[in-house]
Protein backbone atom coordinates (compact mmCIF):
# COMPACT_ATOMS: atom_id res chain seq x y z
CA UNK A 1 0.00 0.00 0.00
CA UNK A 2 1.17 3.57 -0.62
CA UNK A 3 0.68 6.86 -2.36
CA UNK A 4 -0.91 6.95 -5.80
CA UNK A 5 -1.94 9.46 -8.46
CA UNK A 6 -4.81 8.72 -10.82
CA UNK A 7 -5.77 10.79 -13.87
CA UNK A 8 -9.38 10.44 -15.02
CA UNK A 9 -10.12 11.32 -18.63
CA UNK A 10 -13.49 12.83 -19.62
CA UNK A 11 -14.82 14.43 -22.80
CA UNK A 12 -17.79 16.09 -24.47
CA UNK A 13 -18.52 16.13 -28.19
CA UNK A 14 -20.81 18.15 -30.46
CA UNK A 15 -20.76 21.15 -28.17
CA UNK A 16 -23.53 23.71 -27.85
CA UNK A 17 -23.77 27.02 -29.71
CA UNK A 18 -22.94 28.72 -26.43
CA UNK A 19 -19.47 27.37 -25.57
CA UNK A 20 -20.11 27.87 -21.85
CA UNK A 21 -23.17 25.59 -21.84
CA UNK A 22 -22.37 22.57 -19.69
CA UNK A 23 -22.90 18.98 -20.79
CA UNK A 24 -22.46 15.80 -18.78
CA UNK A 25 -19.09 14.31 -19.68
CA UNK A 26 -18.42 10.86 -21.05
CA UNK A 27 -15.68 9.11 -19.08
CA UNK A 28 -12.76 7.62 -21.00
CA UNK A 29 -12.79 3.85 -21.33
CA UNK A 30 -11.19 2.22 -18.29
CA UNK A 31 -11.62 5.29 -16.08
CA UNK A 32 -14.26 6.02 -13.47
CA UNK A 33 -15.60 9.04 -11.61
CA UNK A 34 -16.00 6.92 -8.51
CA UNK A 35 -13.30 7.73 -5.96
CA UNK A 36 -11.29 4.60 -5.23
CA UNK A 37 -11.70 2.92 -1.86
CA UNK A 38 -9.03 3.86 0.66
CA UNK A 39 -8.68 3.66 4.46
CA UNK A 40 -10.77 6.21 6.34
CA UNK A 41 -7.69 7.22 8.34
CA UNK A 42 -6.07 8.50 5.15
CA UNK A 43 -7.05 11.15 2.61
CA UNK A 44 -7.57 11.68 -1.10
CA UNK A 45 -7.65 15.02 -2.91
CA UNK A 46 -8.72 16.42 -6.24
CA UNK A 47 -5.65 18.48 -7.09
CA UNK A 48 -5.94 19.01 -10.83
CA UNK A 49 -8.54 19.89 -13.46
CA UNK A 50 -7.14 20.21 -16.98
CA UNK A 51 -9.17 21.40 -19.95
CA UNK A 52 -8.58 21.69 -23.69
CA UNK A 53 -11.09 22.99 -26.26
CA UNK A 54 -11.27 25.08 -29.40
CA UNK A 55 -12.93 27.95 -27.51
CA UNK A 56 -13.22 29.16 -23.94
CA UNK A 57 -14.50 26.45 -21.64
CA UNK A 58 -16.44 25.97 -18.44
CA UNK A 59 -16.09 22.92 -16.22
CA UNK A 60 -17.77 21.60 -13.08
CA UNK A 61 -17.19 18.80 -10.58
CA UNK A 62 -19.59 18.12 -7.73
CA UNK A 63 -21.04 15.53 -5.38
CA UNK A 64 -23.28 15.58 -2.28
CA UNK A 65 -20.09 15.28 -0.18
CA UNK A 66 -18.52 18.39 -1.67
CA UNK A 67 -19.66 21.96 -0.93
CA UNK A 68 -22.97 21.53 -2.76
CA UNK A 69 -24.59 19.35 -5.39
CA UNK A 70 -25.91 22.26 -7.47
CA UNK A 71 -22.94 24.19 -8.85
CA UNK A 72 -20.14 22.49 -6.88
CA UNK A 73 -16.61 23.33 -7.98
CA UNK A 74 -17.06 25.34 -11.19
CA UNK A 75 -14.15 26.92 -13.04
CA UNK A 76 -13.67 28.48 -16.47
CA UNK A 77 -10.86 29.08 -18.94
CA UNK A 78 -10.52 31.64 -21.72
CA UNK A 79 -7.53 29.72 -23.10
CA UNK A 80 -7.92 27.19 -25.93
CA UNK A 81 -4.57 25.60 -25.12
CA UNK A 82 -4.42 22.83 -22.51
CA UNK A 83 -5.01 24.62 -19.23
CA UNK A 84 -4.53 23.60 -15.58
CA UNK A 85 -7.49 25.25 -13.87
CA UNK A 86 -6.73 24.64 -10.19
CA UNK A 87 -4.07 26.84 -8.63
CA UNK A 88 -1.24 25.53 -6.53
CA UNK A 89 -3.16 25.76 -3.26
CA UNK A 90 -6.64 24.78 -4.50
CA UNK A 91 -7.14 21.21 -3.37
CA UNK A 92 -10.54 19.57 -2.78
CA UNK A 93 -10.90 16.75 -0.25
CA UNK A 94 -12.51 13.56 -1.56
CA UNK A 95 -14.13 10.63 0.24
CA UNK A 96 -13.87 6.83 -0.27
CA UNK A 97 -16.16 5.43 -3.00
CA UNK A 98 -17.95 8.77 -3.51
CA UNK A 99 -19.10 9.14 -7.11
CA UNK A 100 -18.33 12.51 -8.67
CA UNK A 101 -20.46 14.23 -11.28
CA UNK A 102 -18.50 16.09 -13.96
CA UNK A 103 -19.62 18.54 -16.65
CA UNK A 104 -17.78 20.36 -19.39
CA UNK A 105 -18.39 22.55 -22.42
CA UNK A 106 -17.24 22.82 -26.02
CA UNK A 107 -17.83 25.10 -28.98
CA UNK A 108 -20.56 24.23 -31.44
CA UNK A 109 -19.78 20.99 -33.23
CA UNK A 110 -16.43 20.65 -31.42
CA UNK A 111 -15.06 18.53 -28.61
CA UNK A 112 -13.58 19.32 -25.22
CA UNK A 113 -11.38 17.29 -22.89
CA UNK A 114 -11.53 17.48 -19.09
CA UNK A 115 -9.01 15.51 -17.03
CA UNK A 116 -9.17 15.17 -13.24
CA UNK A 117 -6.09 14.37 -11.16
CA UNK A 118 -6.69 12.59 -7.85
CA UNK A 119 -3.95 12.09 -5.25
CA UNK A 120 -4.27 9.24 -2.74
CA UNK A 121 -2.24 9.32 0.45
CA UNK A 122 -2.63 5.56 0.86
CA UNK A 123 -4.26 3.41 -1.80
CA UNK A 124 -4.48 -0.34 -1.13
CA UNK A 125 -2.56 -2.45 -3.68
CA UNK A 126 -0.69 0.59 -5.04
CA UNK A 127 3.02 0.07 -5.67
CA UNK A 128 3.80 3.46 -7.19
CA UNK A 129 7.37 4.76 -7.09
CA UNK A 130 6.88 8.48 -6.48
CA UNK A 131 9.55 10.78 -5.09
CA UNK A 132 9.92 14.23 -3.60
CA UNK A 133 12.61 16.49 -5.06
CA UNK A 134 14.69 16.12 -1.90
CA UNK A 135 14.70 12.35 -2.32
CA UNK A 136 16.52 12.49 -5.67
CA UNK A 137 18.26 15.89 -5.91
CA UNK A 138 21.54 14.51 -4.52
CA UNK A 139 21.46 11.39 -6.70
CA UNK A 140 21.27 12.88 -10.21
CA UNK A 141 24.04 11.89 -12.64
CA UNK A 142 22.65 13.28 -15.92
CA UNK A 143 19.58 14.91 -17.42
CA UNK A 144 18.13 13.17 -20.48
CA UNK A 145 15.44 14.38 -22.89
CA UNK A 146 13.75 11.21 -24.17
CA UNK A 147 11.72 11.69 -27.35
CA UNK A 148 8.52 9.66 -27.60
CA UNK A 149 6.57 10.21 -30.83
CA UNK A 150 2.92 9.90 -29.87
CA UNK A 151 -0.38 10.08 -31.73
CA UNK A 152 -3.62 10.59 -29.88
CA UNK A 153 -6.43 8.16 -30.52
CA UNK A 154 -8.62 8.44 -33.62
CA UNK A 155 -11.52 8.29 -31.15
CA UNK A 156 -11.67 11.53 -29.16
CA UNK A 157 -11.65 10.86 -25.44
CA UNK A 158 -9.82 7.53 -25.74
CA UNK A 159 -6.40 7.28 -24.12
CA UNK A 160 -3.38 6.61 -26.33
CA UNK A 161 -0.46 4.79 -24.68
CA UNK A 162 2.95 4.74 -26.39
CA UNK A 163 5.90 2.73 -25.08
CA UNK A 164 8.66 5.14 -24.05
CA UNK A 165 11.38 3.39 -26.09
CA UNK A 166 9.39 3.68 -29.33
CA UNK A 167 11.57 6.52 -30.69
CA UNK A 168 14.70 6.86 -28.54
CA UNK A 169 16.33 3.68 -27.19
CA UNK A 170 19.34 5.23 -25.47
CA UNK A 171 18.52 4.63 -21.79
CA UNK A 172 21.27 2.91 -19.81
CA UNK A 173 20.51 -0.65 -18.72
CA UNK A 174 19.38 -1.36 -15.15
CA UNK A 175 19.32 2.33 -14.26
CA UNK A 176 16.70 4.26 -12.33
CA UNK A 177 15.30 7.39 -13.98
CA UNK A 178 13.08 10.06 -12.45
CA UNK A 179 10.56 11.78 -14.72
CA UNK A 180 10.97 15.47 -13.85
CA UNK A 181 8.51 16.74 -16.49
CA UNK A 182 7.98 16.86 -20.23
CA UNK A 183 7.64 19.05 -23.34
CA UNK A 184 5.27 18.68 -26.31
CA UNK A 185 5.96 20.08 -29.78
CA UNK A 186 2.22 19.96 -30.59
CA UNK A 187 -0.25 20.61 -27.78
CA UNK A 188 -2.46 17.86 -26.43
CA UNK A 189 -5.04 18.05 -23.65
CA UNK A 190 -3.18 15.96 -21.12
CA UNK A 191 0.03 13.93 -21.09
CA UNK A 192 1.91 11.80 -18.59
CA UNK A 193 3.29 8.37 -17.80
CA UNK A 194 1.87 4.98 -16.90
CA UNK A 195 3.40 1.62 -15.97
CA UNK A 196 3.79 -0.90 -13.21
CA UNK A 197 5.90 1.65 -11.36
CA UNK A 198 2.94 4.07 -11.24
CA UNK A 199 0.64 1.32 -10.00
CA UNK A 200 -0.64 1.13 -13.61
CA UNK A 201 -2.40 4.46 -13.05
CA UNK A 202 -1.77 7.49 -15.25
CA UNK A 203 0.26 10.28 -13.65
CA UNK A 204 -0.49 13.23 -15.93
CA UNK A 205 -0.60 16.97 -16.33
CA UNK A 206 -1.53 19.49 -19.03
CA UNK A 207 0.10 19.22 -22.46
CA UNK A 208 0.14 22.81 -23.72
CA UNK A 209 2.31 24.61 -26.24
CA UNK A 210 2.64 27.82 -24.23
CA UNK A 211 0.29 28.36 -21.30
CA UNK A 212 1.84 26.03 -18.70
CA UNK A 213 5.51 25.40 -18.05
CA UNK A 214 5.89 21.60 -17.95
CA UNK A 215 9.62 20.56 -18.19
CA UNK A 216 9.74 20.29 -14.38
CA UNK A 217 6.02 19.72 -13.83
CA UNK A 218 6.36 16.81 -11.40
CA UNK A 219 9.12 18.55 -9.44
CA UNK A 220 6.99 21.66 -8.96
CA UNK A 221 3.92 19.63 -7.98
CA UNK A 222 6.03 17.85 -5.37
CA UNK A 223 7.38 21.12 -3.99
CA UNK A 224 4.03 22.91 -4.05
CA UNK A 225 2.11 20.16 -2.25
CA UNK A 226 4.83 18.67 -0.07
CA UNK A 227 3.87 15.19 -1.33
CA UNK A 228 5.81 12.89 -3.69
CA UNK A 229 4.82 13.42 -7.33
CA UNK A 230 7.96 12.54 -9.31
CA UNK A 231 7.61 9.16 -11.08
CA UNK A 232 10.65 6.87 -10.91
CA UNK A 233 11.18 3.80 -13.10
CA UNK A 234 13.95 1.37 -13.96
CA UNK A 235 15.16 1.27 -17.55
CA UNK A 236 14.87 -2.53 -17.61
CA UNK A 237 11.11 -1.98 -17.52
CA UNK A 238 11.02 0.60 -20.33
CA UNK A 239 9.20 -1.80 -22.66
CA UNK A 240 6.19 -1.67 -20.33
CA UNK A 241 6.34 2.02 -19.41
CA UNK A 242 4.19 4.39 -21.47
CA UNK A 243 3.50 7.99 -22.36
CA UNK A 244 -0.27 8.50 -22.17
CA UNK A 245 -2.13 11.32 -23.88
CA UNK A 246 -5.58 12.66 -24.69
CA UNK A 247 -6.45 15.36 -27.23
CA UNK A 248 -9.63 17.19 -28.20
CA UNK A 249 -9.08 16.27 -31.86
CA UNK A 250 -8.53 12.91 -33.52
CA UNK A 251 -5.06 11.54 -34.27
CA UNK A 252 -2.96 14.48 -33.08
CA UNK A 253 0.75 13.72 -33.66
CA UNK A 254 2.97 15.19 -30.95
CA UNK A 255 6.60 14.63 -30.09
CA UNK A 256 6.68 14.32 -26.31
CA UNK A 257 10.06 14.79 -24.66
CA UNK A 258 10.24 13.23 -21.21
CA UNK A 259 12.72 15.20 -19.10
CA UNK A 260 14.49 12.45 -17.17
CA UNK A 261 17.04 12.49 -14.36
CA UNK A 262 19.42 9.53 -14.47
CA UNK A 263 19.93 8.48 -10.87
CA UNK A 264 23.23 7.22 -9.48
CA UNK A 265 21.70 4.49 -7.32
CA UNK A 266 19.20 1.81 -8.27
CA UNK A 267 16.43 1.44 -5.71
CA UNK A 268 16.94 4.81 -4.01
CA UNK A 269 13.19 5.23 -4.42
CA UNK A 270 11.42 2.02 -3.45
CA UNK A 271 7.76 1.28 -4.29
CA UNK A 272 5.53 3.06 -1.79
Amino acid sequence: MGVAIDTIGCYVTAGATNPTSLKTVTVSTGDSLQVRSFPAANWARLEGMTYQGVAKGKNRVMSPLMHDNVSGLTVASADTDSYHMLGQYLIQQLYPTDTLAAFSSAAAGASGILALSVYYQNLPSSNARLANWGDIAGSIRNIKGLEVDCTSSASIGTWSDTVINTTDKQLHANTDYAVLGYDCDVPVAVVGVKGNETGNLRVCGPGPATSWDTPDFYVRMSQLTGNPHIPVFNSNNQGAYYVSCLANAASVASKVYLILAELTTVGVIAPS
